[in-house]
């Protein structure tokens, strides 16, 4: 957002020309004065919706409004492969599927 400031600063000057306020740029900074907190947040708002940034948010600290891009979640990939049927995983039978075939025990001669 530090190299597209051009548009905005223009933006703000007419916005804020018509409350009578002030913008003064210094660097990748935007001062503005003689218009209230909350109407130049509104402002960088309605800025970023014609700009086509409605994913970029307006963030306020101690006075200070900081233009945030969106944060990217990664999340982790789940293993390939197919899940296993419930009648695997289940420790009862189901309806219409065979029977786990069970190894038989050896038996011992009586003697």
């Amino acid at each position: 957002m530090s190299g597209e400031l051009g548009p905005l600063v223009d933006f703000l000057r007419e916005h804020v020309k018509d409350l009578k306020g002030r913008v003064l740029t210094k660097g990748n900074q935007i001062q503005v004065e003689g218009v209230k907190h909350k109407q130049v947040r509104l402002f960088l708002h309605k800025f970023l919706r014609h700009a086509g940034l409605d994913d970029h948010r307006v963030l306020s600290q101690s006075g200070i409004l900081e233009i945030v891009p969106p944060q990217v979640t990664t999340h982790p990939r789940r293993e390939e492969g197919t899940t296993p049927p419930a009648a695997a995983t289940m420790p009862y039978l189901f309806p219409g599927t065979p029977a786990p075939a069970v190894a038989e025990k050896k038996r011992r001669k009586k003697s």
